[in-house]
Order: structure tokens, then sequence, then C-alpha cells
């Protein structure tokens, strides 16, 4: 079997896990170990800073023929923080367990987008990626089901007990994709000529900095200022959404995982359309498919500061499944077309450390608000944030066509 698909399979596996966790770890802290809404943005939070550190400290500094043994390591660091979680009796142990799982997380999710660039042929490249963000939607499709289920029948506690399964069925899935890595990324940064005995070996080069140049280039910041105002938004979402029904319509907890689930399913079936797209030639204007999806998020935050029951709330994060569907795979495009190979452990890890920023502002500081006011308010909140986000953009776009008009016009006088 192709080594990609191995790694489709240990995205699939290790999203479900991390989705759940930002689900399920704010309801256990709540409802489990009675801390108010406040500890429940410090959780959040913990999580996103020990990620945030990790991939700004060690992962951005990673080579690519290194990165299968870090998502080994990582799978297994994992696998002990979930198991700690299910034997945690106070918050000051869960919240240990805490720290670690974020690192784990830190060297796994922004590797693995790595490897599918190292095992994918440029032709294929955009598939690729496209069946990349479908299984991140997949998982977090049958993640909140499978936790659903376990949530009907026991105690929220178990299903950690769930999730270190994944993570040890993931762990088997990275042995194997180490075993093709390191071929895979001779071959595709100093050519095929260099497999064998000098495999892995780089030519000798001037010394450059991959962060440097990343903060150089326009269409990479560009995705970065996309990808940071929507995580602020999904973070938020993710973290108080089920405090937010609970406390209004009245819920149980495996109805709260069900939402979560048509939230998913909704990104789950723009990410089929999608790929539909992506088979039939390249995506254009992928910077217009950005602002959109910004926009179509302020109708969906709207949408939920005026819902006065559990439908219109279900509805609201239906359309919200929509821009999750569309900006992380279109950013990973641009990225593709944007940032040279040797950058792209570098650029895959800020880009996904984004969502790590959004951990940390969203919940952390809207939290703080929700405590003394209401959840409602802080939804009301990130509606206008995105608004501005979305005009800022529109601003954008328009200067650079201007730009792109005049530069025309000159080559042609």
């Amino acid at each position: 079997m192709p080594a990609i698909f191995f790694v489709f399979f240990v995205i699939l596996l290790q999203r479900a896990n991390t989705n759940l966790i930002q689900s399920v770890n704010p309801l256990f802290v709540r409802y489990v170990l009675g801390k108010n809404l406040f500890y429940v943005g410090i959780t959040t939070a913990v999580y996103a800073v020990s990620t945030l550190l990790v991939r700004y400290l060690v992962s951005v500094r990673i080579k690519p023929e290194s990165i299968s043994k870090f998502v080994i390591i990582g799978l297994l660091l994992f696998s002990a923080a979930i198991l700690g979680y299910f034997f945690s009796a106070n918050y000051a142990e869960f919240l240990i367990f805490v720290a670690i799982s974020g690192f784990a997380t830190a060297i796994i999710m922004p590797f693995l987008l790595s490897l599918v660039h190292l095992f994918s042929d440029k032709s294929a490249i955009e598939k690729n990626l496209t069946i990349y963000s479908l299984m991140l939607s997949l998982a977090l499709v049958f993640g909140p089901l499978l936790g659903s289920a376990v949530l009907s029948a026991l105690a929220i506690r178990w299903i950690y007990i769930m999730l270190c399964l994944f993570a040890l069925s993931a762990f088997f899935f990275a042995v194997k994709i180490h075993v093709h890595a390191k071929s895979a990324a001779a071959k595709k940064l100093y050519g095929a000529k260099n497999e064998g005995i000098n495999a892995g070996k780089e030519p000798k080069k001037l010394k450059r900095s991959p962060v440097s140049s990343l903060l150089k280039n326009k269409g990479f910041l560009e995705v970065i200022f996309y990808n940071t105002t929507f995580s602020i938004a999904f973070a938020s979402i993710v973290a108080l959404g089920g405090v937010f029904a609970k406390d209004n319509f009245h819920v149980k907890y495996f109805e709260i995982t069900l939402l979560f689930s048509l939230f998913f399913v909704s990104s789950l079936i723009a990410r089929l359309i999608l790929l539909y797209w992506t088979k039939k030639g390249n995506i254009k204007n992928k910077t217009g498919i950005l602002n959109i999806s910004i926009f179509i998020s302020v109708l969906a935050f709207v949408l939920a500061v005026f819902s006065r029951n559990v439908g219109f709330y279900a509805l609201s994060l239906v359309i919200f499944g929509i821009p999750h569907a569309l900006i992380f795979p279109i950013g990973t495009m641009r990225i593709s077309e944007t940032v040279a190979m040797e950058d792209i452990v570098a650029a895959n890890t800020i880009y996904q450390s984004n969502f790590d920023v959004g951990g940390i502002i969203g919940p952390f500081f809207l939290s703080y608000l929700g405590a003394i006011y209401s959840i409602r308010l802080v939804f009301g909140l990130i509606a206008v944030f995105l608004l501005a986000a979305f005009i800022a953009g529109r601003y954008i776009i328009y200067k650079n066509k201007n730009k792109k008009k005049i530069n025309t016009g000159i080559y042609f006088l």
C-alpha cells in the first residue's frame, strides 16, 4: 500500500482525538471537576500555549527527512497523556496532562501535513491536500458520533479510553510511514540522483532562515491572516459552544456532541464538493474564497447570537461548517503555490500554529467576558470581529488588483 494512505489513516485517527479533546475537556472541567467558565478558558489556553511554544521552538526547526520520527514520538506521548486524563483526580493533575497532550499534538499535526507534501507528486498535490482535509472532516464526524455513543451509556471519563485506542492505532500506521519517509524526502528535496548511499544528504548551500523567508512572502502572510482570524472564531465555538447549548437549551451531553457532528457533517459535504472541483482542475482565486469564507462565518455567528431554540443554534453550526471546510485546504493549496519545498515544514508548522493563537486569544479572553456577562455577548463580539476582518480582506484584494493593473499597464507601455 502506498505510504500516502498510511499518512491519511494517521490523520483520520489523530484529528478525531484532538477534536474530541477540544470539545470534551471543557465539559469535563465544567461539570465533572466542578470549575467555572474561567477555568474552561484556562484549560483551552494551556493546551494552545503548549502546542504554540513547541511548534515555534522545536517543530519549525526540524528537517523534512526527520519528521516521521517525531510523529512516532508524539503519538507515544499523546497516548500517555490521554491515559493521564482518565486517571486525573483533580484539576491540577488534569491540567498537567492537558499541557503534555498539547506538546504531543504540536509534533504530530503539522508534520502530517508536511508528509502529504513529501509523498505527493506535483500533479497530485492539490488533490492530496484536499483528501487530507477530507480526512480531517471524516474524523470530525465519526469522532463526535462515537463520542455520543460512549456518552449515552458511560460517564465522560470513559471517552478518554476510546481516544487512547485511537492514538495507539495511529502509532502503528506511523511506524509504517517511517519505513518510506527518508527515501521520499531525499527524492523530493535533493533529487533522485541522491538516493542510495547519499540519500537524505543535502547538497552544500548557503545557510538561510526559513522563518525570515516566510515573513517576506506576501502570499504566505495572506494565508496566515485568514487562518488566524478564523481560528479565533473556531476555537471559541469549540470551547464555549457546548456550554452555551447546555446552559441555554438544557441539552444532554451526548446531544452536545451530536450538535458538533452536524457542524462537521456540513464541513465534510463542503469538502467533498471541493474535492470534486480539485479533480476537475486547479482552484482559481483562492484569496477570494478565503475572504468569502470569513463572511459566511459572520452570518453563522449572527444566527447563533439570535437563536432562541436548539434548532436555530444547530443551523448556525451547519452554516459555520462551510468556512471550516474551505479555509484550511484552500490555505494549504496557496502555501504549496507560494512556498519553496525546503521551507514547507516551517510553513506548515507556522500555519497550524495559528490555531493555537486562536485557542489562546479566543477561549481565554472571551471566556472571561462570558463568565461576567454571557456567551451570547461573546458570540456577538466575534461576529463584529469577523466582519471587520472581511472588510479588511476585501480592501487588500481590491488594492492588489489595482496594483496588478498598474504594473500590467507599465509593462505594455
